[in-house]
């Protein structure tokens, strides 16, 4: 049986893609060793799934179709940059969404209908944030860089669509294919 490599997410529009290669572009010269993430593929994940079978994908639509009718859409500040684990030992480098509590409502509320449907929740504390670019070894200290950034905002991000992607690992990068999309408008069609 095939497999599909999946995760759930908001996707950016055109003009926030836009605002992270120039706020990437700006960066560049400060973090020498960072290996940016291309501006067309930054995403809000709300569940990664990995690899599953093509049989799966049923039970996610219909939990995507549950969350549809139980969440709004809305609107967040992407303002901030941040590094996963930490600033002194980054390896991971993102912009912090805000207010994040609507968007911590929509994560349980796609965890509870992907439950209802006998999909296990992820193990890891959702932590809204778009990745930007990531290190492979030897990055620096970005203490300074990330105070500096702290109140600086790059844009907003509307969330008012939920896609299940399929994610294909290339040579040249991931390739994110939409597989199924659905507003958040609180409605039944």
């Amino acid at each position: 049986m095939t497999t599909v490599r999946a995760f759930l997410a908001v996707p950016l529009p055109a003009t926030l893609q836009q605002d992270i290669a120039a706020l990437q572009n700006e960066l560049s010269g400060g973090l020498p060793g960072i290996r940016w993430t291309r501006p067309d593929t930054v995403h809000l994940t709300l569940h990664f799934f990995g690899d599953l079978h093509a049989d799966v994908l049923e039970k996610i639509r219909v939990s995507m179709l549950s969350v549809k009718l139980r969440e709004k859409a809305l609107q967040v500040d992407v303002q901030g940059l941040g590094a996963f684990p930490d600033r002194r030992r980054p390896r991971v480098v993102w912009l912090g969404l805000t207010p994040a509590e609507p968007l911590r409502l929509l994560h349980q509320c796609c965890q509870e209908e992907l439950g209802h449907n006998g999909l296990l929740p992820e193990t890891r504390a959702f932590a809204p944030h778009l990745t930007i670019g990531r290190f492979r070894e030897h990055a620096p200290d970005l203490s300074t860089l990330l105070a500096a950034q702290a109140g600086h905002r790059i844009g907003c991000l509307p969330i008012g669509q939920l896609v299940l992607f399929e994610s294909r690992l290339l040579p040249g990068g991931a390739r994110h294919i939409p597989l199924f999309t659905v507003p958040l408008d609180g409605t039944i069609n």
